[in-house]
């Protein structure tokens, strides 16, 4: 009996050491497609496409002062291509951002302010 809560207890350890090293709040998820982070403590929005090199992740982000494309799990320049992308999480502003690749397309306006992150999602 002490063995098995043992095994049991290991387990669960292993599992909690597995979670991601960053925070970060879901912005973004569509099917097939990626999904967008926001890691508040690191300022980072983190873009993450389900299948590179198969199916590109392209991404937006509008600001008041700026608008930045680029793309994840891409082939068509060597930039293009991690699974995983970091881009600046815009900061005490509004913003859009915008995951998409042909028909399969998911929009947020959000807003952070002080760690915390708000969004409406399209």
């Amino acid at each position: 009996m002490n063995r098995t809560i043992f095994v049991i207890l290991l387990l669960i350890g292993l599992s909690m050491m597995a979670t991601p090293v960053f925070a970060s709040t879901k912005i973004l998820d569509v099917p097939g497609l990626g999904k967008v982070e926001a890691d508040t403590a690191a300022r980072q929005l983190i873009f993450t496409a389900y299948h590179p090199g198969r199916v590109p992740m392209e991404y937006s982000i509008w600001t008041p002062r700026s608008y930045r494309q680029s793309e994840a799990g891409g082939w068509a320049k060597p930039e293009f291509r991690p699974a995983v992308k970091r881009e600046r999480l815009p900061h005490y502003v509004t913003f859009i951002v915008t995951i998409s690749r042909y028909e399969r397309i998911g929009s947020a306006i959000c807003r952070e302010n002080d760690g915390h992150i708000g969004c409406k999602r399209f």
